[in-house]
């Protein structure tokens, strides 16, 4: 029989109500609140990480390749559709342009891209799951009128609908040359989509990229290409082969890279986040050593009876670790799977939702909460270790109490 476990038992169920039924209620309640706060906040930043990169996945490149101003499109898609690890590969392009529809005769600014259709849609999901507006997106006939596709929020604020004409103003500037006229080009709707990326619902017009050079300026770059990646999460390999395969002049950079500067604030805030939380998870592991001290002040005449029968300081340390742990780690246990369920329930019923204008901010327009595996798993040993470094005070104090002090206490 383990002595020590057998004692901490005891010790705690001996006395469920009175000052020690409360301070380890107490103890028992922050460390659960804490520990659960912890793996919704947790869940909020490693949920926000993932959408953010689904939506830049879905709607973005995982990697773009710029090779040379001369490269030839047939033999580039040839290199690249080579390199290992790559899966797909379409020519995109995009330019700035003026698009006026009912309600903005005078137009709003939008990004116009290029989209290689079939080949773009395993590279991107912009066209949704609706597989008409693949067909709705092909190349236009000479002299017919391009197709494009919208973003909700753009198409909303241009009062467009589907089947509708807008105009799009397109011009460049050199230093050379100046500002050439710009020009004018009838576009039809072809479709309206919502990623849920408020960047591109609000601000992106689509187009076939065969059609793209008739309404972009002359010095817009069409030789753009996207890459679609078996292991979007370790796009490093294929960026190195890509470039050795296009050879000097090309850059290539991966959806990282593209996106580094976000990813490494959200990682840094999440570092802080887990920091300072940890510190309220310690403050509510510090109950537990109220909890002990007043387990040892009621316990003490026990703790003499132990000595005398040959106990030792090493028993008796133990003891009172254990029964702390025993608060501790069941605050632990319940604040994670407390912690899961709200995260869990939050995602399922999407409850917190963001106004247009945070969304533009955010790039998303809810918040989801996906507590990764190994976030749960440090939040619970980090915990457990609070708590064991909370009770060893008070432990080691009782393990120094002197048999014939301990028998006298009342």
């Amino acid at each position: 029989m383990n002595v020590p476990v057998f004692l901490a038992r005891r010790f705690l169920a001996g006395r469920r109500g009175g000052l020690l039924g409360t301070v380890s209620a107490l103890a028992l309640a922050g460390v659960t609140l804490g520990t659960a706060a912890l793996v919704v906040a947790m869940g909020l930043m490693s949920g926000y990480r993932g959408e953010l990169f689904e939506k830049l996945a879905g709607t973005n490149a995982e990697v773009l390749a710029l090779p040379g101003p001369d490269a030839d499109d047939a033999a580039v898609r040839a290199a690249l559709e080579k390199v290992p690890g790559v899966t797909a590969v379409a020519r995109t392009a995009f330019a700035p342009g003026l698009l006026s529809g009912p309600k903005v005769p005078a137009g709003v600014d939008a990004v116009v891209k290029g989209l290689d259709v079939p080949a773009g849609l395993a590279t991107t999901r912009l066209l949704g799951r609706d597989p008409s507006l693949a067909a709705r997106m092909a190349p236009p006939a000479p002299g017919a009128r391009v197709p494009v596709l919208l973003g909700s929020g753009l198409a909303a604020r241009l009062g467009a609908a589907e089947g509708g004409v807008l105009v799009l103003e397109t011009a460049s500037v050199s230093l050379a040359r100046g500002i050439s006229p710009p020009r004018r080009t009838p576009l039809v709707v072809a479709g309206i989509v919502t990623t849920g990326f408020t960047e591109v619902d609000e601000g992106w017009a689509v187009v076939p990229i065969e059609a793209f050079g008739r309404l972009a300026p002359p010095d817009a770059r069409s030789g753009v290409y996207e890459l679609k990646l078996a292991d979007p999460g370790r796009p490093e390999p294929a960026v190195a082969a890509a470039r050795e395969a296009l050879g000097r002049g090309a850059t290539v950079l991966d959806w990282q890279t593209l996106n580094g500067d976000l990813f490494r604030a959200l990682l840094v805030q999440q570092t802080l986040l887990f920091v300072a939380l940890a510190l309220i998870v310690a403050v509510a592991a510090g109950t537990v050593v109220s909890s002990v001290v007043v387990l040892v002040a009621q316990k003490t005449r026990e703790i003499g009876v132990l000595a005398a029968l040959g106990a030792g300081p090493r028993t008796v340390a133990r003891t009172f670790r254990l029964a702390g742990l025993a608060v501790g780690a069941a605050g632990v246990l319940l604040g994670t799977l407390s912690g899961v369920a709200i995260c869990a329930l939050l995602t399922a019923t999407r409850a917190v939702r963001f106004p247009a204008e945070i969304a533009r901010i955010y790039y998303i327009s809810w918040m989801p909460f996906r507590p990764e595996p190994r976030d749960v798993l440090a939040i619970a040993v980090t915990g457990l270790l609070l708590v064991l470094a909370a009770a060893a005070l008070p432990a080691r104090r009782a393990s120094r109490l002197a048999p014939s002090e301990a028998l006298r206490y009342e």
